[in-house]
């Protein structure tokens, strides 16, 4: 347990973080464009694209937190009269803490488009994702259908 704990704080910092967050976003816009397309609804709607608009930023926080981090520290102590130094691990925490929330919301969005794209998911994760299957599944109803479907009509 103790390598694994020296293995994590030696390389989980805002820049790891940062990436595990947009593997989360790549899978996410996946699958959020496979039920999109099974059902015919444009992939650039308006949910389509202000869902990524939305991600990119929320997976690019651990980075701004490690970056802040880096910053301050190498900020004079004598600067702005500041009489402390900050400690480079109460930033980890706060980076990690931002981490597991943001990947929390990611996690949830990605079992509703498993969901809504006819894929099974684990049973433990249907009441869990419940309301934000609720949700997109009632921004279908005012989304524009896709080119190709309405030709087809």
């Amino acid at each position: 347990m103790e390598q694994i704990l020296q293995y994590l704080f030696a390389n989980l910092n805002g820049a790891t973080e940062t990436a595990v967050l947009f593997i989360l976003v790549f899978f996410d816009t996946f699958l959020g464009s496979l039920w999109r397309k099974r059902n015919g609804i444009a992939r650039t709607s308006g949910g389509g694209l202000g869902g990524l608009i939305t991600s990119i930023p929320l997976a690019l926080m651990p980075i701004v937190i490690w970056a802040f981090t880096i910053l301050i520290s190498y900020v004079p102590t004598h600067l702005g009269g500041r009489d402390f130094t900050f400690q480079p691990f109460i930033f980890d925490v706060i980076s990690f803490a931002v981490t597991l929330i943001i990947g929390n919301y990611m996690l949830k969005s990605i079992y509703a488009n498993m969901q809504l794209a006819g894929m099974d998911i684990p049973k433990w994760a249907v009441k869990w994702v419940e309301d934000e299957y609720h949700v997109k599944l009632q921004k279908i109803e005012t989304e524009p259908n896709a080119v190709g479907k309405e030709s087809e009509k």
